[in-house]
């Protein structure tokens, strides 16, 4: 059985590994499984315990100095199964395009394709228990009566329906279930912060990792393999905090440690009146509530042509019986709760204005949701690869003594174009096959700037490039000049694509482990 530990309580000043593995989410769990069934001696090191606890949370907090974005001691979670625990489930693999590049754009190749990487992506399907088929958006509208002449790409060569898979309440742990526990060479550590990487006086191999836990204990790990899964903005902070032998951090000669932070930006902008051939698959509300995602996105042959990166948008529900959706939903949740106050005021709700719930209800029968009286548009796009868009540290440090994290999310020109043309292309196009009528107001980087928010998705700052000049990892995601340092997560992808980076880190992970048990043996 795998052994859990909790270094607060116990820790012994030596540690040794095989391999390595510092963080505990979607790729470190992965990597431990599977490595440690190939009988290597794995240690997996983890900065929280099993349930969130604050003072571990509050070593996320970070400054910020660009575009407004979230408080990063909320947006992660530090913690066994990491960010997966508040993970929405949402599964699409990337398209070909996200690896291909786009040099007439000033967007790197990845140094591998989507070829490498499929075979991976089956497995991480398979683990994740999704059926392949119903990626396909014919396959998934045909499930609920949506026909294939319905899909607006049909009509359209500009398009592409691009579906998601959610998978509901799956978490890290469940997803590998009693796997972990049956890993008889596998240590968990929880509770222990990793805070240095020591490189020998060559400066091309990790000799050891630094522990740390809050309450003052600390050990050292020698280990063969070393591999960072801690997602994009701490990896990045532990390659730069690692110092004492490469002054830039490690990995960083040539600077690209920390730079090309990503994120999956969105806004809302602009009302579309549909139609009644609108199809209804689009809807936002109706398709979530069938376990998928439909969204309107560009093709390749569109994205090229109109120079932008990927694109799509989600056709968000505007009902007439706003109180009244909402009073129905709250009764729902609410009925055999005893006492409770909200069922009692939907009820209020639904008896002060019959007609209105008679509506409501006739429209749940017919369609099994309200119809809407309009959709606004949620645009979404893959952010472009920006040096300026990073991570640095600054002079403050927390309660281990790690430099504070300083982040600077920016978009540029390339972003602001995706958007504003995403957005005119969306109305010329709806309004041209007749779906109904787009009124949208000006998307002006100002505008853009002002309203954009991100998914919580850390991409980049790492990212896997063919040559040391271009990139810090290279195509089996070990750091270039330091023969044993990996890294593991979305901070490896040279492109944010369009897809969730949850699945493919769970692919990416799985190919990762592949590499490490024909490398790295145990003697």
């Amino acid at each position: 059985m795998a052994n859990y530990i909790d270094a607060r309580a116990s820790l012994a000043p030596q540690i040794q590994a095989d391999i390595c593995i510092v963080g505990a989410g979607a790729a470190g769990v992965t990597l431990a499984v599977t490595l440690a069934q190939a009988n290597l001696k794995v240690v997996l090191v983890e900065s929280g315990s099993r349930q969130i606890e604050g003072a571990t949370q509050q070593l996320y907090n970070a400054r910020q100095t660009g575009l407004r974005y979230y408080n990063m001691a909320a947006c992660r979670l530090r913690y066994f199964g990491g960010t997966t625990n508040h993970w929405s489930g949402y599964c699409r693999e990337n398209d070909p395009i996200d690896y291909e590049g786009r040099p007439d754009l000033g967007v790197p190749a990845w140094p591998i394709g989507y070829d490498d990487v499929a075979p991976y992506v089956k497995k991480a399907i398979a683990l994740m228990r999704l059926p392949v088929a119903e990626f396909d958006p014919v396959v998934k509208a045909a499930r609920y009566g949506v026909r294939r002449e319905h899909l607006i790409d049909r009509v359209s060569d500009d398009f592409e329906t691009k579906v998601f898979q959610i998978v509901e309440k799956r978490r890290i742990h469940d997803l590998h279930g009693g796997a972990l526990q049956a890993q008889s060479g596998l240590d968990v550590y929880l509770n222990a912060n990793v805070t240095h990487l020591q490189l020998n006086p060559a400066g091309n191999q990790v000799t050891s990792a630094t522990i740390k836990t809050l309450l003052g204990q600390s050990a050292i790990v020698t280990a063969k393999v070393f591999v960072l899964c801690a997602h994009a903005v701490e990896n990045a902070r532990l390659l730069l905090a690692s110092d004492d032998v490469q002054p830039m951090g490690i990995g960083n000669r040539f600077d690209h440690v920390g730079r090309y932070f990503m994120e999956h930006a969105y806004l809302y902008s602009g009302v579309l009146f549909p139609s009644a051939k609108f199809p209804l698959l689009y809807n936002a509300q109706w398709s979530t509530n069938r376990g998928m995602n439909s969204n309107l996105g560009f093709s390749a042959k569109a994205m090229r042509r109109e120079k932008i990166l990927q694109y799509y948008c989600r056709f968000v529900p505007i009902y007439r019986d706003r109180p009244m959706l909402a009073a129905f939903g709250r009764l729902s949740n609410d009925f055999w709760s005893r006492g409770s106050m909200e069922a009692i005021e939907a009820l209020k709700t639904i008896a002060g204005d019959m007609p209105g719930a008679a509506r409501m209800a006739a429209a749940r029968v017919r369609h099994g949701a309200a119809p809407p009286v309009a959709y606004e548009l949620d645009h979404r796009i893959e952010q472009a690869p920006n040096p300026d868009s990073r991570v640095t540290l600054g002079p403050a440090r927390d309660a281990l003594g790690v430099r504070e994290v300083v982040l600077h999310w920016a978009l540029n020109d390339l972003d602001f174009h995706t958007f504003t043309r995403g957005q005119a292309l969306i109305k010329e196009s709806v309004e041209r096959l007749g779906l109904g009528r787009v009124d949208a107001p000006a998307l002006t980087p100002q505008v853009i700037r002002d309203n954009v928010k991100g998914h919580y998705h850390h991409i980049g700052t790492t990212r896997m490039s063919a040559r040391p000049q271009d990139g810090v990892v290279d195509q089996n995601c070990r750091v270039h000049g330091v023969g044993n340092l990996y890294v593991g997560g979305s901070s490896i992808f040279t492109t944010a694509g369009y897809s969730g980076p949850t699945m493919m880190i769970v692919a990416f992970a799985l190919r990762l482990a592949d590499h490490l048990q024909t490398t790295w043996k145990r003697a």
